[in-house]
C-alpha cells in the first residue's frame, strides 16, 4: 500500500513559493481495451514522482492523451511539484 497521496490541483497557484518544479511522467503500459485505468495510473505515476522529490503539492496538474510511434495510447502527466506548501 502505497503512502498518502500527494495533493494534486488543476489550479495554477498554491500558497507563493520559490521551492518549486516542474514534473512530467509519461505512462507507456499497455491497457487494451482497459484504458480507463489510465488516467488514474498516470496520476499515481505523477504523485510517485512528487514524493520521491520531496514535493508537498503537485499544482497546474494536467493530463496529455496521446498516440505513439506504434500506435499503442499513452499518457503524460505533468505539473509543479510545490516543495513547502502550506496546506
Amino acid at each position: 500500500m502505497r503512502e498518502g497521496k500527494i495533493p494534486l490541483s488543476t489550479t495554477d497557484s498554491i500558497q507563493e513559493s520559490p521551492n518549486t518544479q516542474i514534473i512530467t511522467v509519461m505512462n507507456r503500459a499497455f491497457y487494451g481495451e482497459c484504458f480507463s485505468h489510465q488516467p488514474d495510473d498516470t496520476l499515481d505515476m505523477l504523485q510517485e514522482k512528487a514524493r520521491t522529490l520531496g514535493a508537498q503539492a503537485v499544482i497546474g496538474v494536467r493530463l496529455v492523451p496521446m498516440v505513439d510511434e506504434r500506435g499503442i495510447r499513452v499518457m503524460m502527466a505533468y505539473g509543479t511539484a510545490v516543495m513547502d506548501a502550506t496546506l
